[in-house]
C-alpha cells in the first residue's frame, strides 16, 4: 500500500516539475504599466458577459425548441408509417379476398356462359326440329294435294277416253 501511494507521489512531484520547466521555458508576456486601461478593458469585458450569456442562452433555447419540434415531426412521421403499414396490411387482405372473389365470379361466369351456350344449342334444335316437323306437315300435304290432283287429272282423261 505504501508502495502504492511512493508511486503515485513520485509521478505526481514528475508531472509538477515538467509543467514547471515547460512554464519556464515559454515565453513571457511582456507587462503593462497601464493598469487603469486593463481594469477597464476587463471591466468592459465583465460587463459584456451578460449579452453573451443571453445570446448563449437565446441560442440554446431555439435549438431546444428547434430539437422539441424535429422530434414532434419524427413521432408523426412514426404514426403516420405505422398507419400507412397497417394500411398496406388491410389492403393486402383485402386484395387478397378479392383476388379469391374474383376466382369465384370467374367460375360463375365461365358456368353461365357454358349454360348460356347449352341453351341456346338446345333451343336451337328445337328450332330445327320444329321447322322440320312443320316442313313435313306441309310438305304431306302438298303431296297428297298433287297426289290427289294428279289422280283427278287422270280420271278425267280417263274419262274422256270412255
Amino acid at each position: 500500500m505504501k508502495e502504492n501511494r511512493c508511486r503515485k507521489f513520485m509521478k505526481l512531484l514528475g508531472s509538477a516539475l515538467l509543467l514547471l520547466g515547460i512554464s519556464a521555458a515559454l515565453p513571457v508576456p511582456a507587462a503593462h504599466a497601464n493598469y487603469f486601461n486593463d481594469i477597464y478593458n476587463g471591466l468592459q469585458k465583465f460587463s459584456e458577459l451578460p449579452s453573451d450569456v443571453n445570446q448563449l442562452q437565446e441560442s440554446y433555447r431555439q435549438t431546444t425548441e428547434e430539437l422539441q419540434q424535429t422530434k414532434d415531426e419524427l413521432g408523426n412521421t412514426q404514426d403516420q408509417l405505422g398507419e400507412t403499414l397497417q394500411e398496406m396490411d388491410t389492403y393486402r387482405t383485402q386484395n387478397a379476398a378479392l383476388q379469391e372473389q374474383n376466382l369465384q365470379l370467374t367460375k360463375v361466369v365461365d358456368e353461365l356462359r357454358d349454360d348460356r351456350t347449352a341453351r341456346e344449342s338446345y333451343l336451337h334444335k328445337i328450332k330445327i326440329t320444329v321447322f322440320t316437323g312443320i316442313g313435313l306437315v306441309l310438305g304431306y300435304f302438298i303431296l297428297t294435294r298433287l297426289v290427289r290432283f294428279g289422280m283427278r287429272h287422270r280420271s278425267r282423261r280417263g274419262d274422256r277416253l270412255r
